[in-house]
């Protein structure tokens, strides 16, 4: 198997929680907790889970915008967790993230062509009338004409300016790019373009994704392989079509059952999991399985210690003590 593009290893991110007049830590918040995960090149893969689940804290650790509190994060087989700033700014060349609401992420008072240009004018790549011919390059493979470049995102629709977005995401020729719910915010409409226009990009200069996502209708025909978050924890990962088939953890089947079906009949017969409860604290989690609280197949050992991820199958991982429970250690 070829050196992943990104290989991430008990990431770890724990916010301090501050009390009293001296302002020390009393606990942490363990938003990320031991997380495993693997992007190849040219390859989808989907991080999916409930919000609160650290989904989006992983995301901004892998671009460098949270320092992780412990674990590796390697890029091209170089360790880049603990870059200085100079050596992370280098690296934007290489990361990008598309965010959740185009609205927020564009500056109201700079025209289109302004904020597609601005990656490249901290770069120093080209001169104005080089970086003025990328602007209308980008704007041609998102879809919108160059003339768009003068206008304010005023101007334009949610969708369009979701594509200004991945068109800035594209001025420096990322290989990754983090993208953080990138249609949650968009008509349902408008949601299967912006998708399809990935699809075709990724597919054109071979980019990888980390899709991040509660979605798993949208998820289930985009991505490659799916990653199931849980309180800071990956509970099961593996490809796609696998996950979606035949679950094994409790927590993913409860996902998939919410998930529609475009045949009605087999829409009404299908067993809808309703979870009980809700996601418990990140600064007070369970001592065992993080999920044990919400199972309904929880046993005695749960509520003791964490399950480690086992394989199931072919580049399949679950973490169940009941489902997939981890071989028993031979004495040597």
């Amino acid at each position: 198997m070829s050196q992943p593009l990104l290989s991430v290893r008990d990431l770890k991110v724990h916010f301090p929680i501050r009390g009293g007049l001296l302002g020390k830590p009393s606990g942490w918040v363990k938003a990320v907790d031991g997380v495993d995960i693997d992007i190849g090149r040219g390859e989808s893969v989907a991080l999916v889970g409930e919000s609160g689940c650290g989904k989006s804290t992983l995301g901004a650790a892998i671009l460098g915008m949270q320092k992780p509190t412990s674990g590796t994060i390697m890029f091209e087989g170089r360790e880049i967790s603990r870059d200085t700033a100079a050596t992370r700014r280098a690296l934007s060349r290489e990361l990008q993230i598309v965010f959740q609401d185009p609205v927020s992420a564009l500056n109201p008072k700079l025209t289109i062509g302004e904020s597609i240009a601005e990656p490249l004018a901290i770069h120093g790549v080209g001169t104005a009338g080089e970086r003025r011919d990328r602007v209308a390059e980008l704007l041609g493979l998102v879809g919108l004409h160059a003339q768009h470049a003068a206008r304010k995102p005023t101007a334009f629709s949610g969708g369009q300016r979701q594509r200004i977005v991945i068109a800035r995401a594209l001025a420096l020729n990322p290989k990754l790019l983090i993208l953080d719910e990138p249609v949650s915010a968009l008509d349902v409409s408008i949601r299967s373009q912006i998708l399809n226009l990935l699809l075709d990009l990724q597919k054109r200069f071979g980019l990888s994704y980390l899709f991040i996502s509660h979605d798993l209708s949208v998820v289930r025909h985009f991505a490659d392989r799916v990653a199931v978050m849980y309180l800071g924890h990956i509970v099961e990962s593996g490809a796609t079509g696998d996950v979606f088939a035949n679950p094994v953890h409790p927590y993913t089947e409860a996902l998939l059952s919410a998930v529609p079906l475009p045949d009605p009949v087999a829409q009404r017969s299908r067993r809808r999991i309703v979870l009980k409860g809700d996601l418990p604290s990140p600064a007070n989690p369970p001592k065992g399985c993080k999920f044990v609280t919400r199972c309904p197949l929880a046993e005695a050992v749960c509520h003791e210690t964490h399950p480690p991820l086992v394989g199931v199958g072919d580049g399949w991982q679950a973490a169940c003590h009941v489902r997939a429970p981890a071989p028993l250690a031979i004495p040597g």
